[in-house]
Order: structure tokens, then C-alpha cells, then sequence
């Protein structure tokens, strides 16, 4: 071989449709550990891979970094799921799926106990890119959320049942993300017979779960610790819960003993649901039905004072393009919001983007409190639960970010 020509690649392996290779030039994660390997980072795509195929990721000099599947129209064209190499078969499927229910299982979240609502299995975090599996009692609400696992979907969904034990599905491929592939928007009932809302019991509380119309799969089940924290804090307290959705924070502080408790958000299909299941929990809640921001404007002038904040917004950002007016957003939320803190009163401020890390989330609070002329201390760190892991691999994954503050 001449001094300084590249190896030739082997062959394919069977069941692999293509193979990838990287750039020469240019920054990849990938090759520290990351899934994703984007379209602009390609620099040769051998053989005919077709969207949802399996394809070799090797570097700009040849090396194999692993095995993904092949999108032909997403920005992400390739998505690895193993570093060996190894094709998507239902081998594969089967040992990423035991070993997505033995991590929870080891956390005692497949237990019977008091939160009958849990993530079986999360995508990039499981090593199954595209796949959200949930339990909600003895339901079980599937995505598919890329082409790879949409081509597998039968065979995925065979499996679940069989390792779960639960029958009755639920899929609910609506989200938007699947149009980044050409993936149709749907969701239907697979198997059994289901009208929302599904009653959840979490830590003594019931909660509506919608789980063909509801946001995510049906609840948000990534704050299941943080509504444990809060509710634990909440006594003898005047609670605001601004971007209430259902009310959920607002229904574990009642049933904590808060003093009072007004759930903001503008969609009244929401609310609705928080008023049924206030109205079964005996819980006394103001509901208002209004778009935040005006709101809090409105309470400013009214001189209105809380003794505790939850601050959930919605992403206001889903590229970097729109950080700067994000940010913007954020930072008059926590202003006003900071106007309303009673002395001694705590702030509970979440953000749901990856595009903004915990680093920079403390860095918003604490411009709005210097602007607001409010001295904070920071009591916590507030993260997802533990059913959605974080991968150190995947900043990605590392998505819900929270601070709880105190006011002096």
C-alpha cells in the first residue's frame, strides 16, 4: 500500500445498507461519544441506504465509529445505536429493551407504589433513537418518533407487551419532530378500548392523564420528583403556579396544605382538566384563564404577593437561532414574577430546552433578581426524574433544568 492511501473499507456486513463517511475537516462529536452525525459533517455515503436502514459510520481516514440508521431528508442523517457492528434486528431491539426496564426496575420505578405513571424507555438515552415508551397503569403509550424505528414499529411494540405484560396501547405519533423525516402526524389506539382522561394516582394525588390529546404522552412525567419537592414546601404558603397546564403543582401543594393556590395558563382545555381533578380532590384552586405575561403585568400593578413561584414555561426556543429572543422572554418572566415574591419567599423556575444550559439558567435568574432588586439564595438544583436518564455523552438528554430560590 502507498505510503499515505486510506484502507479500503470491507465490504458491507449483512443487514448493513450503507456506509458513512465523516468530513475530514470540521469538529464531530461523534467520535467523543455522541449519536448524532448531521448531513454537513457527510462527506461520502457508499452503497443506496434508504431511510430507516442501517449504515456504517466510519471517519474521514476509515476508522468505524459504529452503526446507525440512515435518514435521507433529516438534518441528523445518521442516529448510532451501537458502537460494534451490528444490525437493528429484533436480537437488538430485545437486549436494549431489558436493558431499558432493568435500569428502572433497579430503581424500584416499576414497582407497585404510589406513582402509577412511568418512562419505560427514552430514546438516545436507552440506545433506541426515536422511541418513548410510557406506563400509565396498565396502559402503554408508544412514539416513534424517526424512520428507523417507525419501520420497526410492529415488531417494537410486540416486544413491549410481551416484557411489560401490558396489552393496551396507545400510539401517539403526533409530535412534530416526525415531519423532520416525511412521517405522517397520528395517533390512535392500537390495542383495547380508551376514552380520556386516564385518573393517575402520583404520591396521593390524582391527576388526569390524556393520553390521546394531552401534552407529551399524556402528563409530564419528568416532573415527578420536582412535584414531590415543591408539594414538600408548599405548607401554610401562597401558591402561584404560572404555565399551570393541568395544575399539577398546583393540586400536590393543596393536598400539602397551601393556604391558597392560582393556577395561570391560556388553554382552557387545561384548566378544565385541573378543575375535574381539583373538584375530586376537594381542592380549592383559582383557576385563571389567561395568556401569562398579561397576567403578571396585571398582578404587578395589583401589588399582588406570593410566598411560592412555580415558573414552568413551555421551550420558547427549538433552534439557536432563536436563543436571543428566548431569552428576552425568560428574563421579563422571571422579572415579574421576582416583583410578586413575598421576603422570605421561594421561586421554583424551570427550563425544558437543551438549547440553554443549568450554568446559564442561574445566570438569567440572577440578572433578573439584581434588575428586580431582590437578593436570592439558591436552595437547589431541580432536574428530570430519573426514569428520563441523562447520558454525559449527550447534552441532549439533559434537558429539564431547574433552580429553587429563596427571596431574603
Amino acid at each position: 500500500m502507498p505510503i499515505g492511501s486510506l484502507p479500503v473499507p470491507p465490504p458491507f456486513s449483512p443487514g448493513i445498507c450503507g456506509r458513512v463517511l465523516l468530513q475530514q475537516q470540521g469538529t464531530h462529536r461523534c467520535l467523543h461519544g455522541h449519536p448524532w452525525i448531521y448531513r454537513s459533517e457527510v462527506a461520502q455515503v457508499e452503497g443506496d441506504p434508504q431511510d430507516g436502514d442501517c449504515v456504517e459510520a466510519r471517519g474521514a481516514r476509515g476508522d468505524r465509529i459504529g452503526c446507525g440508521i440512515w435518514s435521507g431528508c433529516s438534518q441528523i442523517a445518521v442516529r448510532l445505536y451501537s458502537r460494534r457492528e451490528e444490525v437493528l434486528d429484533s436480537t437488538f431491539l430485545s437486549r436494549q429493551l431489558d436493558q431499558a426496564l432493568a435500569y428502572r426496575n433497579a430503581l424500584g420505578l416499576l414497582k407497585p407504589h404510589d406513582a402509577d405513571a412511568v418512562r419505560l424507555v427514552w430514546s438516545e438515552s436507552d440506545g433506541l433513537p426515536g422511541l418513548v415508551a410510557d406506563r400509565y397503569q396498565d396502559w402503554m403509550v408508544v412514539q416513534f418518533l424517526t424512520s428507523g424505528m417507525e419501520r420497526r414499529s410492529r415488531e417494537i411494540v410486540s416486544l413491549l407487551r410481551e416484557k411489560t405484560g401490558l396489552s393496551q396501547v396507545v400510539l401517539r405519533n403526533d409530535a412534530p419532530v416526525r415531519l423532520q423525516e416525511k412521517l405522517p402526524l397520528e395517533k390512535k389506539v392500537l390495542f383495547g378500548s380508551y376514552h380520556d382522561p386516564l385518573w393517575i394516582r402520583q404520591n396521593g394525588v390524582l391527576l388526569p392523564a390524556r393520553l390521546l390529546e394531552g401534552q407529551k404522552t399524556g402528563l409530564y412525567l419528568d416532573q415527578g420528583a420536582n412535584y414531590r419537592e415543591v408539594r414538600s414546601l408548599a405548607s401554610g404558603r401562597r401558591v402561584l403556579d404560572l404555565f399551570s397546564y393541568q395544575g399539577a403543582f398546583s393540586l400536590f401543594c393543596s393536598a400539602a396544605g397551601a393556604s391558597s393556590c392560582t393556577a395561570v395558563d391560556q388553554s382552557a382545555t387545561a384548566l378544565q382538566s385541573g378543575r375535574a381533578a381539583a373538584e375530586k380532590a376537594g381542592a380549592a384552586i383559582n383557576w385563571v384563564e389567561e395568556n401569562v405575561f398579561d397576567w403578571l403585568r396585571r398582578a404587578q400593578q395589583e401589588k399582588q404577593q406570593y410566598d411560592l413561584i412555580i415558573l414552568d414555561p413551555p421551550s420558547f426556543t427549538k433552534t439557536k437561532a432563536q436563543r436571543a429572543a428566548a431569552l428576552r422572554g425568560y428574563h421579563e418572566l422571571h422579572l415579574r414574577a421576582l416583583r410578586l415574591l413575598a421576603s422570605g419567599g421561594l421561586l421554583a423556575s424551570f427550563c425544558c430546552s437543551h438549547h440553554f444550559g443549568l450554568g446559564e439558567w442561574k445566570e438569567l435568574i440572577g440578572r433578573a433578581s439584581w434588575e428586580a432588586n431582590v437578593t436570592l439564595r439558591l436552595r437547589k438544583t431541580l432536574g428530570q426524574s430519573l426514569d428520563h436518564p441523562i447520558l454525559p455523552t449527550i447534552p441532549e438528554t439533559e434537558y429539564l433544568k431547574g433552580c429553587l430560590v429563596e427571596r431574603e
